[in-house]
């Protein structure tokens, strides 16, 4: 990731007006020079604060601002291409309800590199440019309505959302040395390799750009409330060209008809038996469990969503107990959605993934459906990124939250992660 100048400039100490800064506060730039970035965020009065990867400015510094309108972010994996002339909004609404200055028109063909994007309601994505500010108020993020537009490449990234500490171990920050934590400023973003879920309430993050630290390291631990994290891992297209199509529950075998003598030609009053539940059917036993259950039953009592559809009508049977438990824990958070959506019928794409099934469908590397605790489904009747616009603040940093334009994803993960699938 790179920093372009684009005008002749100055890098600050502070996001001040240069005439307020003293000289050892700025540094002149010259136009068309680049600088490697570790990372970079929004700053106020219309800059953007950069850390610098691989070398220092000034007084041996490698954290400034710089003026947006001189700069440009270049080198983003993502890019977007509008192919409808189209209007980028301030709120994902119809443009007759924004005045002029929450609005801009944008010419088909027109291509930006993204920094990130989300699923919005109305069919509409949550765009961030890393190369551009659009608008009289020199805005990078705008809604843009899904049709208008396409987007090619992913990247995934770490947002701080608390002045934290970057940890070699998920301890206490007490519990280590100086050399085995860093220190990492509230708003700082980061590109990242990977992501998995580590004890302690901890993340552990594999950074893609320069490393921090004495020792320049990319693999660190993040505290979960401490981060945010954003974007769909390379290769994370499920359903895209091999849609798993949702399976039908076995419906119960009915029971053998049986003959009836005539009734008599003055019946006595007989009481009207109560009705009885159907046979369950799919009989098939889970590791770590003694008794038998049935691909027919709710896994939940009384509950919507049966083990016919968490299994794949019980052609993937978890492996472990914990995969197990993962499946009746998401499954509770289904019987919640479902009542979020008005109760409306959901229909499930897919559930439990064994590791050779989840590669074979394009999941990710550490995808949850390998340990149970994720969805794909649909909500009749409602579109994906609608559903996932009224899960967001719901959902919060319990899990993972995501969306196509097909279908709507969910998992327990226990760390905020968002991303939208890109088609």
């Amino acid at each position: 990731m790179k920093v372009k100048v684009v005008s002749d400039t100055l890098f600050k100490l502070s996001p001040k007006l240069s005439g307020q800064l003293t000289n050892s506060e700025k540094v002149f730039v010259k136009n068309k020079t680049e600088f490697e970035l570790i990372s970079y965020s929004e700053a106020e009065g219309s800059h953007t604060r950069l850390v610098l990867a691989n070398q220092t400015l000034g007084n041996n510094q490698r954290i400034w601002y710089a003026y947006n309108p001189d700069i440009e972010i270049q080198a983003s994996p993502v890019q977007l291409t509008v192919i409808s002339d189209t209007l980028f909004k301030q709120r994902p609404v119809m443009s007759s309800q924004l005045p002029d200055s929450d609005k801009v028109f944008v010419k088909n063909g027109t291509q930006f590199d993204l920094q990130s994007y989300l699923p919005a309601d109305g069919n509409h994505l949550k765009v961030a440019l890393a190369n551009k500010f659009l608008g009289p108020f020199n805005r990078n993020t705008w809604y843009a309505y899904q049709p208008d537009i396409q987007i090619s490449g992913s990247t995934v990234t770490l947002k701080v959302v608390s002045d934290t500490l970057f940890k070699l171990q998920p301890v206490l920050s007490s519990q280590l040395s100086s050399s085995e934590k860093v220190f990492v400023k509230n708003g700082t973003e980061f590109e990242l390799v990977e992501s998995e879920k580590a004890p302690g309430n901890h993340v552990r993050i594999s950074l893609a750009a320069t490393g921090l630290g004495d020792r320049n390291l990319t693999n660190w631990y993040a505290y979960a409330p401490d981060i945010v994290i954003e974007g769909n891992p390379s290769g994370n297209t499920p359903h895209k060209n091999n849609p798993e199509k949702p399976q039908p529950v076995p419906e119960p075998t009915p029971p053998p008809v049986v003959e009836k003598p005539p009734a008599p030609p003055v019946p006595a009053p007989t009481p009207k038996p109560e009705p009885t539940r159907p046979a369950p059917t799919g009989p098939f036993t889970l590791p770590g469990f003694r008794s038998t259950f049935f691909l027919s039953e709710p896994i939940i009592p009384d509950g919507h969503f049966t083990w016919a559809e968490a299994t794949r009508n019980g052609q993937r049977i978890p492996e472990s107990r914990d995969i197990v438990y993962g499946i009746i824990q998401i499954a509770r958070v289904m019987e919640e959605v479902r009542s979020r959506m008005g109760d409306r019928p959901i229909r499930v794409n897919s559930w439990y993934r064994d590791p050779a099934t989840n590669k074979a469908v394009g999941g990710a590397r550490y995808s949850r459906h390998m340990s149970g605790d994720a969805i794909d489904f649909v909500v009749v009747g409602v579109h994906a990124y609608t559903v996932y616009a009224r899960l967001n603040s719901w959902w919060g940093s319990q899990g993972g939250l995501a969306s196509s334009s097909i279908f709507t994803h969910i998992d327990a993960r226990g760390y905020y992660a968002r991303w939208s699938y890109g088609y």
